[in-house]
């Protein structure tokens, strides 16, 4: 997708993105995603030595750990912890993107590395102070914040989209597919989601259930 088919408000997000990542240097990385196609959802990434990520790759945590965190609010997570692919600690801020409709479009996601500060006087000790996300609960959660659902459901949407056919013209394959990768990103892990993925597809929960077990049973084989 050309910067040209991007949302306005993403397009107007770029220079914002570059911006940022200029004003901290090459330890900041600066990610900007299209929510409405999940799976290739990065479309303007800056400094992207950080997590070696591209342009075209998907959202990584913003389901399982971001959106999930009791300290998501006002669109935001702020100065949380995770870790470059090498093991380098790293401070992240997301914040959703709304459109003149206050519909959630995009995400501009921040990647501070932190080991070059590591050795630093206690003068940087405000820069490097993080909030520690903790790992998610291993099982199905209520969630009451509208915002998240709304997230979550656009997440869903944008993924049967990609198919570039009505729900009701996907085949078998196409939906335990689409319900493999909902699981992946952690949907299922909120309590009502299972029904909420149901209408979307527009099957039954039962039906949901069985592609659940599919796709967790060959995931199960394939760690053999």
């Amino acid at each position: 997708m050309s910067a040209e088919e991007l949302h306005p408000v993403l397009r107007a997000m770029i220079p914002v993105a570059r911006g940022i990542a200029a004003t901290f240097g090459n330890q900041c990385e600066v990610v900007l995603h299209d929510l409405s196609r999940p799976r290739t959802s990065i479309v303007e990434i800056v400094n992207n030595a950080v997590t070696g990520r591209n342009v075209g790759d998907g959202i990584r945590e913003l389901v399982w750990s971001v959106l999930r965190s009791p300290s998501f609010t006002d669109d935001m997570l702020t100065n949380y912890r995770t870790t470059a692919p090498d093991g380098r600690d790293v401070k992240s801020t997301t914040v959703l993107i709304r459109d003149e409709a206050n519909r959630i479009v995009g995400a501009l996601c921040i990647n501070l590395d932190l080991s070059a500060f590591s050795n630093m006087k206690k003068s940087l000790d405000d820069l490097t102070r993080v909030t520690q996300l903790g790992p998610p609960p291993d099982k199905v959660i209520q969630v009451k914040n509208a915002d998240v659902i709304d997230v979550l459901d656009h997440i869903a949407e944008g993924t049967i989209e990609e198919y570039r056919k009505p729900a009701s013209e996907l085949s078998r394959e196409e939906k335990i597919e689409i319900v493999r990768y909902l699981d992946e990103k952690g949907v299922f892990r909120i309590r009502g989601s299972v029904d909420r993925i149901a209408g979307k597809l527009g099957t039954s929960r039962y039906t949901i259930y069985n592609y659940l077990g599919s796709v967790r049973a060959a995931s199960e084989v394939e760690k053999l």
